[in-house]
């Protein structure tokens, strides 16, 4: 099961808790080991897989070896498109689970090509309160193979309807960041009347947190953290050219605890930044709030919008665990546009320029003094607390 799988069970199971709210927490996604009702947390969420009909799949794959640019895209279209929302399932697992638990919240875990799943008309739920809760923005990337290849060209208002109804339909609509909102609202703006229903809910805390080896807490300690996956629209000119100066000017060094892009390998096989950058791979979601706090200070890149509109996985872990933070807003195309994280009190956020960058880091690593080991039972305690707080918001 990847992360960001694993992740929205835990957000969904954070917003079931609240309140003590009867609630039935259903989850659209293809990213699940083992049967297609396995799900890591039973009591709480069903897991309804849609994968197309055989026939389809033949059919697209089929026409995926002719050479057609054409005939692919429309191939994909309509598997993708109209498969979807004429099944009937979702009606009936609703009512099955309606049924049994009577809940007062129904709740939706979406990956974003289940959109047009979601735009089914739900009137026949009408005596309870629906909450579509999307981890991605933008409904047309990251799709499954086949559909992958091309993502919807030539949906038109055929999804636009769909998306609408998505919005129309549901009582509240959240997304895990702000820059999603804003993308849909740009690309969709017949959605602004119904942007009272949007939330944003991207610092829920994680609650499981271990401590990760002493190797590894040796490393952070001394070092620049990023926390999450380094994409090479987040390793910017200007993000590299900071990097350089902290390592060689000012004696810096920096830990990478995700995967990273090739461009990024390249210029550590190349030496251009010494010995100043560690990769450390990925690790497990549980380490990431100690890493946090622990670290002599944590970097946070927002992604450039139009190519990759994600802010990085372990965000919360960050803006919970640690004052010792430098959000690097906007993008490297327009350097003073971005947003301002609002689940932390202190750290710097700077424009996405390569002087600001160093600036800050100077500044965080010089002023805080880092704390002393972290108990693990207080920040599962806070992060529970700070959960409680935000999903009771959220559900207003």
């Amino acid at each position: 099961m990847s992360a960001r799988a694993v992740q929205n069970r835990r957000l969904a199971r954070t917003l079931a808790a609240v309140n003590g709210n009867t609630v039935s927490v259903l989850s659209f996604d293809t990213e699940v080991g083992g049967r297609p009702d396995y799900s890591q947390f039973p009591d709480e969420i069903e897991v309804v897989r849609f994968p197309p009909s055989s026939a389809i799949q033949d059919i697209v794959r089929k026409l995926n070896l002719v050479r057609s640019t054409i005939v692919n895209r429309v191939a994909t279209e309509f598997a993708s498109n109209f498969m979807y929302p004429k099944s009937n399932l979702l009606i009936g697992a609703l009512r099955r689970r309606v049924a049994e638990f009577q809940p007062e919240l129904a709740i939706f875990v979406a990956q974003p090509f289940f959109v047009p799943l979601l735009g089914l008309q739900l009137e026949s739920l009408d005596e309870i309160r629906k909450i579509a809760f999307f981890s991605d923005p933008w409904p047309y990337q990251g799709l499954p193979s086949p559909y992958n290849r091309h993502a919807f060209p030539l949906a038109g208002n055929y999804n636009r309807k769909l998306i609408s109804q998505v919005y129309s339909n549901f009582d509240r609509v959240i997304y895990t960041n702000s820059s999603a909102v804003e993308f849909m609202l740009d690309h969709y703006p017949e959605l602004k009347r119904n942007s009272g229903k949007l939330a944003v809910a991207a610092h829920l805390a994680d609650e499981l947190i271990d401590i990760p080896s002493t190797e590894v807490v040796e490393r952070v300690r001394s070092s620049v953290v990023h926390l999450g996956d380094l994409s090479k629209e987040r390793f910017s000119p200007q993000l590299k050219r900071a990097m350089a100066q902290c390592i060689h000017l000012h004696g810096m060094s920096f830990t990478f605890i995700g995967s990273v892009c090739k461009k990024l390998k390249q210029s550590l096989e190349s030496g251009e930044f010494g010995n100043g950058v560690c990769l450390l791979g990925p690790l497990p979601d549980k380490f990431s709030r100690y890493i946090a706090s622990r670290a002599l200070a944590n970097l946070i890149v927002e992604a450039d919008i139009q190519d990759s509109p994600f802010l990085p996985s372990k965000l919360t872990d960050v803006l919970t665990s640690s004052d010792r933070w430098v959000f690097v807003s906007g993008t490297r195309r327009q350097p003073g546009v971005g947003i301002t994280p609002g689940g932390g009190t202190k750290g710097i956020c700077v424009p996405h320029d390569s002087s600001a960058i160093v600036d800050a880091l100077l500044a965080v690593t010089h002023s805080h003094a880092v704390n002393a080991d972290p108990c693990v039972g207080s920040l599962r305690a806070g992060a529970i607390e700070r959960n409680r707080n935000l999903a009771t918001k959220y559900l207003e």
